[in-house]
């Protein structure tokens, strides 16, 4: 029989904890930032970007899309891919866990 604190979850996470999250999420964009030193910066910045967006929700998901559409002048079949690579393979690199951790890491750091 498993007892309650196998399934306690960690409160907090270092930094590096941080960082290592952060780079399993962002690893996606790997390929496409190895072509150039634009393409690295670019998909640096839009790791960046979902990065905080996940963390702050799914409303701040939407909004970051709007962004991208209006601000970014990215078209609508760029964005579809850019989300697809998002929820399919770099948020699922942060468990539900983990989320509220950041969450509450990143609420006390503002």
């Amino acid at each position: 029989m498993l007892d309650a604190v196998s399934f306690r979850v960690k409160a907090t996470m270092d930094q590096a904890e941080i960082q290592d999250r952060f780079r399993r999420f962002a690893a996606p964009l790997a390929s496409y930032a190895a072509t150039s030193e634009e393409r690295r910066e670019l998909a640096e910045m839009l790791a960046k970007l979902l990065w905080m967006a996940m963390i702050a929700g799914p409303r701040m998901e939407e909004d970051t899309w709007q962004v991208l559409i209006s601000t970014g002048n990215l078209a609508p079949e760029s964005l579809q891919a850019v989300k697809e690579v998002y929820f399919q393979q770099m948020k699922p690199a942060v468990n539900e866990e983990e989320l509220v951790v950041l969450r509450k890491r990143y609420a006390a750091n503002n």
